[in-house]
């Protein structure tokens, strides 16, 4: 009881320091409010964008995918008869057709992995789209629509038209907006199609997409995996890419090696095919992390200078305190709760200034004709910043108190009041 006596009354005076010193009060609290409120906003608007910027990247890219390649003929029919004479002029990629090797089995087995969420077949090829007198050249993507939806969200994307159209083996086609844009058509419309075989199809135009990358919007379009097949004149079980979303996306690395070995696929995962965007994403992470620790750590600095001057402004009366009874423990105690007070007081006022920048951060309108799910600026509010930031604060500033307190502990009271 006596100890919650003394605790109290060191309390009480160092809050009577605290009022003593309004201004360099208020400056400490708002320099940790400041930092606070900076790191919570900036931590705030940097996930949010990267959240979006992840579910961007995995609503227009699978997990793992597995294709064929055109490898170029290295080795020579000279090279061959002869080992002493290498002759390689102009080599061409090998007569091969890029698509897998027995993809039906590939599938079935990939449909029965409990790590894989959905399967998905696609027989890719370009073509050249007619426009007038001008031709545009694009890829058609032949899919299974289902699978593709499930793991893309392809009807949610579609501006336009029916998604559906295209899940009969019909000849209608979905476009991408941009390709859209550049051949003048809409939902309705036909257009000529003319594969690298030199066949030309008449096709209607089902629907128009906006994934949120232009590099798809206006270099894409979607039909019926059977009507892609009836295209390029090949067979049913013709399929030049696999696409895999999986229940967890950690185990991409995994699940690629383990079916590139089995079907000896080329393959990749979502690391491989989204690093620039990926690290991207960590850059912004230590950008926002390293400014904000930066700033607490100027205010930890504040309150340590204030806390230094006070004690020599307030000398005598530390020794008068010592000479009436005070023990070292109780003057440290008097400078901490001052410490704590600043702390806690900065860091609950940075916390509602930080999400009110935030929220006003989420507010700003962000019009950007590329992205098609995105009105405003995005923002986490996590509660795990926020706690995070209160916590930062309170001990930024005890620790700020530490060499203070104790300088101030140290103070010898008959050296102090003899002058």
């Amino acid at each position: 009881m006596q100890f919650l006596k003394d605790k109290r009354l060191a309390a009480s005076v160092g809050w009577t320091y605290l009022k003593a010193r309004k201004s360099q009060t208020i400056v400490a609290v708002a320099s940790i409010a400041f930092g606070i409120m900076m790191y919570v906003s900036m931590v705030g608007f940097m996930t949010g964008l990267n959240d979006f910027t992840g579910n961007l990247i995995f609503n227009t890219s699978p997990h793992v995918r597995f294709y064929n390649t055109t490898e170029i003929a290295t080795t020579s029919i000279l090279d061959k008869a002869n080992d002493n004479i290498n002759i390689i002029s102009h080599a061409k990629p090998k007569s091969s057709l890029l698509n897998l090797k027995d993809a039906s089995v590939a599938i079935r087995q990939m449909q029965a992995d409990p790590a894989v969420r959905v399967v998905s077949g696609v027989v890719s090829f370009q073509s050249f789209f007619h426009v007038g007198k001008s031709t545009i050249t694009a890829t058609i993507n032949g899919i299974d629509p289902e699978a593709e939806d499930k793991m893309f969200h392809l009807k949610e994307k579609t501006l336009t038209g029916n998604y559906d159209q295209i899940s009969a083996p019909a000849d209608n086609i979905v476009l991408g907006h941009f390709l859209a844009r550049k051949l003048n058509v809409q939902a309705g419309d036909n257009v000529t199609v003319t594969t690298n075989e030199g066949h030309s199809f008449n096709l209607k135009v089902a629907g128009l997409i906006k994934t949120g990358l232009m590099a798809i919007d206006e270099q894409q379009a979607y039909m019926n995996i059977a009507t892609a097949q009836k295209m390029m004149g090949v067979p049913s079980s013709y399929i030049t890419e696999i696409k895999l979303s999986l229940q967890e996306k950690e185990a991409a690395p995994v699940v690629k090696a383990k079916y590139s070995n089995l079907f000896t696929y080329h393959g990749s995962d979502y690391l491989e095919d989204n690093a620039v965007l990926l690290q991207g994403e960590g850059m912004r992470n230590i950008m926002s992390y390293a400014i904000s620790i930066t700033l607490l750590l100027v205010a930890g600095f504040g309150i340590y200078n204030i806390l230094t001057m006070m004690i020599y402004d307030k000398m005598k009366e530390i020794a008068i305190l010592k000479a009436t009874g005070f023990s070292n423990k109780d003057v440290k105690w008097i400078f901490l709760t001052l410490a704590l007070t600043i702390g806690i007081v900065g860091a609950i006022a940075g916390l509602i200034f930080g999400f009110l920048m935030a929220f006003g951060i989420s507010k700003v309108p962000y019009k950007a004709d590329m992205v098609v799910s995105m009105d405003h600026l995005p923002v986490s509010f996590s509660p795990s910043y926020y706690i995070t930031g209160f916590l930062f604060g309170i001990i930024t500033a005890a620790l700020a108190s530490y060499f203070p307190s104790r300088k101030a502990s140290k103070v010898d009271p008959i050296t102090i009041l003899r002058g």
